[in-house]
């Protein structure tokens, strides 16, 4: 009986893949937990996400000439005090790609390489409200 416990648990291990877990480096968010606004930029959409109430989205007419690459980015002031996206070490840039992103209202000026324009009301919300924006492609 014990011979044959031992050889049906030999034939089992044989049948495992003993290939090595590998685990997943790719940043996981966590809805409505590690960031306080969302550009879905493809779609053109914010989403913002208030502590208390309803999210509310903005459809957004801006013409933005560069896309983001996806992942999470902290909202920060600049050096003259206005508000920039600043890539974390999680959020994988292209070569040559700039960390830091200026964020001004639709029809401001600024060079489309390096700003990302925002409905008005969108922006004067996440000056106040957010401290990190996920984007989504």
């Amino acid at each position: 009986m014990l011979k044959s416990m031992v050889a049906a648990l030999v034939l089992v291990a044989l049948q495992v893949d003993a290939s090595p877990l590998r685990p997943s480096y790719e940043a996981q968010y966590i809805f409505d937990g590690q960031y306080t606004a969302e550009l879905q930029q493809h779609a053109r959409h914010w989403r913002l996400l208030p502590l208390r109430g309803e999210q509310v989205d903005v459809a957004t007419g801006c013409a933005n000439g560069t896309a983001l690459p996806a992942g999470l980015w902290y909202v920060t002031p600049d050096s003259n005090g206005k508000l920039q996206l600043e890539a974390p070490s999680v959020t994988a840039l292209p070569n040559g790609f700039p960390q830091h992103i200026a964020l001004r209202g639709c029809g401001e000026s600024g060079d489309a390489r390096t700003t990302l324009f925002v409905p008005v009301q969108a922006l004067e919300w996440i000056g106040a409200n957010a401290g990190t924006v996920l984007i989504d492609d």
